[in-house]
């Protein structure tokens, strides 16, 4: 086992809490990393009760939510009933709700949203060990074999934590905002991309895009300067803002480029979840309009799709699903999109309550 000598210290100009964890000496270096990251995230949380957590690197803040989520470890391996908020394995909530899709012939694609912490640990913690320029913990992946019992259930689970984790070598932006607790807009299109790939192979899906009365246009990339959801009011005046590149989608409407509302109820395609589905699609608060997941969704394969979504719990977007025999005709795929601290932290799974007849 390792020994940690802990220094933690508030620094009062920003108003955040940071943690410094140095080690004193280390054994075997990759046996246990994701272990020592559980442990970074359990001091964090103990540390302050702040919404936000400020990392080693004082540009990298976290979500303290989500460290809770992180610091429960291999939560699959645990008692529900303690591990987890609403005491439930959301596995059984994904089952029950494939089921229904099921006898609708609606195909269910789930598409869980790491966490921040899990993909740059070192930017939380200065006592994460690293081989080179990316951290050990890099080419751990623990949670896949939860991710495997979905797959088991016959659930299509698109994860793209090894991606995000793979890029680290060669990326030129990051895939997470550094002031802001959702993806970045590279990695919005990233998930549209791998989503695009597999609607575009089925034949309802070229037909519905054939017969679609709208056209896109993507258009070349431009800065934005944004101040995240996880900067403090109170310096959030004062704090230097993070340039990201983004890509909006259009469609020309009466000769005016406007970005495309997915709202088409018709469409084969729902898009439900949390607010990483609105992220730089909702504009205001969410940094941008036209340049989230469900626009170069759109733009990619061709038509509208419908978008259930929530700013809170993923499954709250359920309450605008529950509709009649008519919105479900036609229906060909629904694509869940989630973070993945909603395993433990959901305090109430909705659940679709009915079949239409």
């Amino acid at each position: 086992m390792r020994v940690y000598q802990i220094k933690l210290f508030i620094l009062s100009i920003l108003g955040l809490n940071s943690i410094l964890i140095e080690p004193l000496h280390s054994q075997n270096k990759s046996s246990d990393e994701g272990g020592k990251l559980y442990e970074l995230a359990a001091r964090a949380v103990a540390a302050s009760d702040s919404r936000t957590v400020l990392g080693h690197n004082e540009k990298w803040l976290f979500l303290r939510n989500e460290l809770i989520h992180v610091s429960k470890g291999n939560f699959w391996e645990k008692d529900w009933s303690k591990i987890a908020v609403s005491g439930k394995d959301p596995l059984d909530i994904f089952l029950s709700f494939k089921k229904k899709l099921d006898a609708l012939g609606v195909e269910f694609i789930f598409v869980p949203i790491p966490s921040k912490v899990n993909i740059y640990p070192e930017k939380f913690s200065d006592s994460v060990s690293m081989d080179g320029v990316l951290p050990l913990s890099n080419a751990q992946h623990q949670i896949k074999s939860y991710f495997d019992k979905f797959r088991e259930a016959g659930i299509n689970v698109i994860d793209i934590e090894p991606t995000l984790k793979a890029r680290r070598s060669a990326e030129s932006v990051t895939s997470y905002c550094l002031s802001d607790s959702h993806p970045s807009p590279m990695t919005c299109q990233l998930i549209a991309d791998s989503l695009a790939k597999k609607i575009n192979s089925y034949k309802w899906a070229k037909k519905y895009a054939e017969d679609s009365d709208v056209s896109f246009i993507k258009r070349d990339p431009k800065m934005i300067e944004v101040v995240g959801d996880l900067v403090p009011e109170d310096k959030r005046e004062t704090w230097s803002p993070e340039k990201l590149m983004i890509s909006k989608v259009y469609s020309k409407i009466n000769g005016e480029l406007k970005p495309l509302i997915p709202d088409n109820e018709s469409s084969p395609v729902i898009v439900m979840g949390d607010s990483h589905t609105l992220i730089f699609h909702e504009g205001e608060d969410m940094h941008a309009s036209g340049a989230g997941l469900v626009d170069h969704l759109q733009e990619k394969v061709g038509f509208k799709v419908f978008l259930a979504a929530s700013r809170g719990s993923s499954s709250q977007a359920l309450r605008q699903i529950y509709k009649g025999k008519e919105f479900w005709e036609g229906k060909k795929m629904l694509i869940w999109v989630s973070s993945v601290r909603e395993f433990t932290e959901e305090r109430r799974w909705l659940q679709l309550p009915r079949l239409p007849r």
